[in-house]
Order: structure tokens, then C-alpha cells, then sequence
């Protein structure tokens, strides 16, 4: 339940984010977009909920192990814990958005989106406080998880909205003039981010593969590869497209994309509810070895191993066949074959993925 109320979160954010950023954005820069307020309220109001899922997870185990009930447990967290605190300035900025989102008077205010978009800011800050990197590096994990999340969530954010509420086909060049440079700074700021938080929480990167916590990460950036793929050729390939082909439309390659993101999301979410592995060998004593793992691996696994990358006939052979996949990808791209391009970019993980795991021992 915790995996499908974290990817459901993100999404949430992801919607909301995009949806008034671009609502800041004069109309004759950016697609005309229909999405219902139905939908911006429901996201508002599930925040709360959404959030609220590891908490009561939380209190659940550790009220079956001690004598504390479920009320007063939840009463400690909420108020001793930095997630229980965040739960609550989240949940009444939630409410307060969706009152916003609501009213009649204000929802058609031309100061309503960068009111909502302050709001939802403070939402990303909270949900930074919350996070593991804040509980073990204070402050310098608040930041760097803060700003990790808000890079993604405008990047996907415009992105979902763009692709799937549009109505029309109209500015799309005078959207993508903004947004391309937008999306590369926003992918700038996720990986320099990403990569200091993964020397937070998994400085044994490679070692890590061995549990479920760094079986996700490793399919978390796996994926960013046809992503990145998708991402070049929506903002870079477009206006090539359009001379070749002046009826060109780039919505399916943006809801391409778009998916690919949540599925990003999704493993996010499953990451989000794992344990850090701060020492490899320490957490294994703890925590079950990745059944993903175990599985796919050609040796013998123990709790004491030390993974290496090397070099060997099955990893140049997944590597090559994730090579003709991103080959493809492109080719397909030019001849505006939209499903057979989507099916390669997810190989590319696939093989990507085949190919490291081939490559440990």
C-alpha cells in the first residue's frame, strides 16, 4: 500500500505543480489546456491522505511491538518526529489549497496561480523535511532532497500536463522555446542532486544491488535513460520534424515520454519505502536480500560478498543489444513510429539493466 500511495503522491504533485505553472505562463507561449478542477482538487485533498500512509504504517509496527496503543503512537510521531511534524503543516496547506482551487471568486484570479504555486512550494519543502536524507544530514539533506524533488516535479509536471490536457496543437513552438531550456535545467539540477543524495544514503552504490533498496535505484536510473532519449527528441527533434513534415504532431511523443516518467515515479515510490543502505554489510542483517537479486545473479550469494563490475561476454552482448535499442529508438523517432519506439526505449532499460547485473561478481 505504501508503494501505490508514494508514486500516487508524486503524481499529485506532478499535476498540480504543472498544471499552474503553466496557467502563470501567457496563453499565446503554451498549448491550450483543459483540465478539470475536479481532478486539481482531488490531488490537493489526497496530499494529506497520501502522505499520511507511512505514518499510520509506521504506527501500526510499533504499536504490535510494545504496549503503546495505535492513538498514542500516532500522537508521538505527529508531534516528536521531523515526518509526523511535516504531516501536519502539510495537511493544513493542503486544505488550505484546495479551498483555494475551490472558491469560484479566486480559482479565475490572475493572482490565484502563483498564490497555489507559493503553497505548493511549501508542500515540496515539507516533503523534503520529512525525508531520510533530512533525519540523518539535517539541514544540508532538507536542501538537497527539496531541490531534487521540485526539479522533477515541475520537469514531469509540464510535461504531463502539456501531453495530456492539451486541446489543440497551437504554440507548440513557442512552448517548447521555454520549456526545452526549462526541462535541461531542471534534469542539470536532478542528477547533480541525485548524486549527492545517493552519497547520503548508498555510498556502496554497486554493493547495494544486492538489496531491494538499491535494485529500485538502479532501475530508477536505468530509466532515465530512454526518458533523457525521449526528452531530446521532443525538444530538439521538433523543429527538424515540422520541415520534413509540416502536419507533424508531437503529443503521442510527449505522452510517450510522460508515461516513462510515471513509471519513474512508481519505482520512486517503491524506493521511497526501502532502507538505506548506509553500510551494505550492516543492513543485510537486517533486511532480506533483493529476490530480483538473487535471482539474476550467476554466483553464490552471502552476506559478506563484495560486488565488482567486470567485463565479460554476456555484458558486451546486453550492452550492445541496449545500443541498437537507443539506435532504433532514434530511427524510429525520424519515421514517426511512435509504438515501436516506446517498446525500444523500455529495452534499452531492460538490456541496460541485463547488462550490469551480467557484469557483477
Amino acid at each position: 500500500m505504501s508503494y501505490v500511495s508514494e508514486a500516487l503522491l508524486y503524481v499529485c504533485f506532478a499535476i498540480l505543480t504543472g498544471t499552474l505553472i503553466l496557467r502563470v505562463v501567457p496563453e499565446q507561449r503554451r498549448p491550450e489546456i483543459h483540465i478539470p478542477s475536479w481532478l486539481l482538487l482531488v490531488c490537493a485533498l489526497a496530499i494529506p491522505v497520501l502522505e499520511y500512509v507511512p505514518i499510520h504504517d509506521s504506527a501500526v509496527l510499533f504499536a504490535r511491538d510494545t504496549d503503546v496503543t495505535y492513538g498514542e503512537m500516532v500522537k508521538s510521531i505527529l508531534l516528536d518526529l521531523n515526518n509526523g511534524k511535516a504531516w501536519i503543516w502539510s495537511a493544513v496547506a493542503s486544505v488550505g489549497l484546495a479551498f483555494l482551487l475551490g472558491l469560484p471568486s479566486f480559482r479565475n484570479d490572475k493572482h490565484m496561480p502563483k498564490v497555489s504555486l507559493f503553497i505548493m512550494f511549501l508542500l515540496i519543502l515539507w516533503l523534503g523535511y520529512a525525508s531520510h536524507a533530512t533525519s540523518l544530514y539535517g539541514t544540508k539533506g532538507w536542501l538537497v532532497h527539496s531541490a531534487h524533488f521540485l526539479a522533477v516535479t515541475v520537469w514531469i509536471g509540464v510535461l504531463m500536463i502539456a501531453s495530456w490536457f492539451s486541446a489543440s496543437g497551437r504554440n507548440w513552438e513557442a512552448f517548447l522555446a521555454w520549456f526545452s531550456p526549462l526541462a535541461i535545467g531542471c534534469m542539470l539540477i536532478t542528477f547533480i542532486a541525485g548524486i549527492t543524495l545517493m552519497t547520503f544514503t548508498t555510498p556502496q552504490y554497486v554493493n547495494s544491488w544486492m538489496l531491494p533498496y538499491g535494485q529500485m535505484l538502479l532501475l530508477k536510473h536505468l530509466l532515465l535513460a530512454p526518458l533523457l532519449l525521449f526528452a531530446y527528441t521532443n525538444g530538439f527533434g521538433y523543429r527538424n520534424k515540422l520541415k520534413v513534415n509540416s502536419g507533424f504532431n508531437p503529443l503521442p511523443w510527449l505522452k510517450a515520454e510522460s508515461i516513462i516518467a510515471l513509471l519513474l515515479f512508481i519505482v520512486t515510490g517503491v524506493l521511497g519505502q526501502q532502507t538505506p543502505p548506509h553500510n551494505v554489510k550492516e543492513t543485510l542483517q537486517g533486511v532480506s536480500p533483493s529476490k530480483l537479486f538473487t535471482t539474476v545473479y550467476n554466483g553464490h550469494f552471502s552476506p559478506d560478498l563484495s560486488l565488482k563490475l567486470s567485463i565479460g561476454l554476456d555484458s558486451i552482448l546486453m550492452l550492445a543489444a541496449a545500443l541498437v535499442m537507443i539506435y532504433g529508438l532514434i530511427q524510429m523517432y525520424k519515421e514517426n513510429k511512435i509504438l515501436p519506439a516506446f517498446v525500444m526505449g523500455l529495452l534499452t532499460t531492460v538490456f541496460g539493466y541485463f547488462a550490469l547485473m551480467f557484469g557483477v561478481g
